[in-house]
């Protein structure tokens, strides 16, 4: 199981190596890939966050968003798949940290 660190702030020189804690023997792998996504609520994070899968010929295995009624807590977002080669696990983790609106984004790869 590998984990990646969550990040605080967007800037367009991070690239998805940088936040990952241990890659090795996972080169020619395929991976069960879970994101968990922080975002501002808005109403089109949904298909920003949707769209780098798309992009990619990818459908989510499961997805699941939750918004505080209250408007205290950031709107919070649970994206699976489901046998991901190891560079598209990676792609997608990079395409969903550059989504605006998105303050955190945390992977976990099985």
């Amino acid at each position: 199981m590998t984990y990646t660190q969550p990040n605080t702030q967007h800037s367009e020189q991070q690239t998805a190596d940088e936040f990952h804690v241990s890659a090795e023997g996972m080169a020619d792998k395929s991976v069960d890939a879970i994101y968990f996504v922080w975002a501002e609520a808005d109403p089109n994070i949904l298909p920003r966050l949707i769209e780098p899968f798309a992009k990619m010929g990818l459908i989510p295995d499961r997805v699941h968003a939750d918004r505080d009624s209250q408007g205290d807590r950031p709107f919070q977002v649970d994206l699976r798949l489901k046998n991901l080669d190891n560079r598209s696990a990676l792609l997608v983790e990079k395409a969903l940290r550059s989504v605006i609106g998105v303050t955190s984004v945390i992977c976990v790869f099985e």
